[in-house]
């Protein structure tokens, strides 16, 4: 996967005229390098961790972290997943690096310490920088890269790096987009972990469904389904762990993002079932609906009509189609079937990846540009959502993540696209 994604980074960077990538962001972080901390979950506004890939590739892919992180980079080797930068800086991180360093006359030899001192001598380049911006202006200055022009997933970054007088003649270049492209084509491995995530999907939303009961409330089922998730490895968003569903003045709106409901279900009601959550640093975005009893016949055929409509979209999705066409084929197949309303049907094709939602079409994307779509290509991992919130009979709601491959797009899920949830109460 690392020579897959710095091949992508450089591909960009060639495209666009540049001499090298900072990477401050996270995910464009742990795209290129591998590297990723507990630290970083804590969505702090300033950056933990950074990157710098050069287009030439002579020169090495960087790592800069905080010091005291070093030991973590031996632990992710053992673990299987091991950095992929080719030199690592270090900066200092509030008062922590600095306790590091302090001798203890009491502490045991071990082995993490061992193999942490072992790699830092063979990889660690300068010494520990007071921050991050530091260290990178050390870095590009080692590398000759002072008057580059340089790409930077955060303008901050670069225009901090300015004000060292090194840097005057600094090019700086907005490479959002670039990195939002570079990840939009999915490497081997990456493939492979959407599929695994994808069985997960499947068994969380198979648990959902059997969660779905008069009597039990909404808060209750997102408990159960979250610790569920979490006791196959699998990381919720958030203590909310789905979606839509939710209360306003004590009724229960199954499209309603977010709220707390802890009146008991009943029968007769609609249940929108979204899990979003990671497996592995892949995103699980599955969707399905439920209906606690059994539905009327005039529901029961909207949702068909809206899981048909699905399906034809789906198969839209193929290397060189572009994905507006999605919307257009869903509502006219909507339309046709007699789905009331249809205009209330809300189809959406968007990019997933270290982020729910990656729209390959260039800052802002999650404006109307990005509901306008783009274009397939090959390896691509791409959710396809259909939401109907039309009135008459109620709403309903389906989502899919899909590998784009030469022919038919490859569901990552198999879970039923029917109407779920318990009958014949």
């Amino acid at each position: 996967m690392g020579d897959f994604c710095i091949e992508r980074i450089r591909a960009g960077l060639s495209a666009a005229g540049l001499d090298a990538v900072v990477l401050t962001h996270q995910y464009d972080v742990a795209y290129a390098t591998g590297y990723t901390s507990v630290l970083e979950r804590w969505n702090l506004q300033e950056p933990l961790a950074a990157a710098v890939i050069a287009r030439d590739p002579s020169i090495p892919v960087v790592l800069a972290i905080p010091e005291a992180n070093f030991a973590l980079l031996s632990v992710m080797e053992e673990n299987g997943k091991p950095d992929r930068a080719g030199e690592i800086r270090v900066f200092e991180l509030l008062t922590f690096c600095e306790m590091a360093r302090q001798p203890d006359p009491w502490a045991r030899r071990s082995s993490i310490a061992e193999a942490a001192t072992a790699r830092y001598v063979e990889r660690v380049r300068g010494r520990s920088e007071p921050d991050v911006i530091a260290s990178l202006a050390e870095t590009l200055h080692a590398h000759g890269l002072t008057g580059a022009r340089i790409g930077f997933d955060d303008l901050r970054v670069g225009f901090h790096l300015r004000k060292d007088p090194r840097y005057a003649a600094l090019g700086i270049e907005d490479a959002l987009d670039l990195m939002i492209k570079a990840r939009s084509v999915k490497s081997p491995a990456e493939l492979d972990a959407y599929r695994a995530a994808g069985r997960a999907g499947d068994e969380c939303i198979a648990f959902a469904q059997s969660l779905v009961r008069p009597g039990i409330t909404w808060t209750d089922l997102q408990r159960e389904l979250g610790a569920f998730m979490i006791s196959r490895d699998i990381m919720p968003l958030d203590e909310g762990v789905l979606l839509f569903g939710g209360a306003f003045a004590g009724e229960f709106l199954p499209e309603l993002f977010r709220t707390r409901y802890d009146k008991p279900l009943e029968k007769g009601q609609i249940v929108i079932l979204e899990t979003l959550g990671t497996k592995d640093g892949a995103w699980i975005d599955i969707n399905r609906t439920a209906y606690i009893g059994t539905p009327p016949a005039e529901y029961q055929a909207v949702h068909d009509a809206i899981r048909d409509g699905f399906l034809k979209a789906a198969d839209h999705l193929r290397p060189g189609n572009h994905t507006g066409e999605c919307i257009r084929i869903a509502y006219e197949h909507a339309k046709a079937a007699g789905v009331p309303a249809p205009e209330k049907l809300l189809t959406l094709a968007h990019g997933i990846g270290l982020t729910p939602v990656e729209m390959p079409v260039g800052f802002p994307s999650l404006g109307a540009r990005g509901a306008q779509g783009f274009v397939l290509e090959e390896d691509m991992t791409v959710s396809l959502d259909c939401l109907y919130f039309g009135g008459k009979h109620g709403p309903c709601h389906m989502e899919n993540v899909y590998i784009i491959g030469r022919g038919a797009p490859e569901p990552t899920y198999t879970a039923p696209l029917e109407l779920g949830g318990p009958r014949d109460l």
